[in-house]
């Protein structure tokens, strides 16, 4: 994604949302090179801490909105910055548990967080409960289950949603992201 100087400052136009789905391109302090292994560095490009609290998100939402947004492990305690920077507050979680074995300092770390987290008042339009542990067998670096959009689609049916750090774009949303023509400017 690079850095935010690559965003754009007009947005007194921009479209305000409801529902962010978001997969920063967290970067990791990890030095891994070997070649079948690698951090996220190998695979896109990443931005610091300070410059995800930089991304003018909190200038897109609406005064009550909700964020989903994925982290691991090992960058739990940063993301809870990167929340506040964006004006939300942490509710709820869920678990993906990816079946398959990966590398981590401290143990197989194979499952990724998604964070709940919301803006003024924004509880589920459906009042269905969800399991909060999730095991789908995960497939490409990175790439989140399609499930987890469909969640959201199914508690929240209304509103405008973007998707930060789009990897495709999805029937009904905005997206923004440089592995996808972004159909917004931030």
């Amino acid at each position: 994604m690079g850095s935010s100087g690559l965003l754009t400052t007009n947005l007194i136009r921009m479209k305000k949302y409801k529902i962010i789905y978001a997969d920063p391109a967290w970067k990791y302090n990890d030095k891994q090179n070997t070649p079948k292994l690698g951090g996220a560095v190998k695979h896109y490009q990443t931005m610091t801490i300070k410059e995800l609290c930089n991304l003018p998100v909190k200038c897109l939402t609406e005064d009550n909105a909700v964020l989903f947004i994925w982290t691991t492990s090992p960058l739990l305690e940063e993301t809870f910055a990167v929340i506040k920077a964006w004006g939300f507050k942490y509710k709820s979680s869920f678990v993906w548990d990816k079946i398959k074995h990966n590398m981590g300092h401290y143990n197989s770390v194979r499952h990724e967080l998604l964070l709940i987290c919301t803006k003024g008042s924004c509880t589920p339009e459906i009042k269905k409960l969800f399991d909060s542990v999730v095991s789908i067998e995960r497939t490409e670096h990175s790439k989140k289950p399609k499930y987890f959009a469909d969640l959201i689609d199914t508690l929240y049916p209304s509103g405008n949603r973007i998707e930060l750090f789009a990897r495709d774009v999805k029937q009904g949303w905005d997206v923004w992201g440089n592995e996808v023509e972004s159909s917004v400017a931030l």
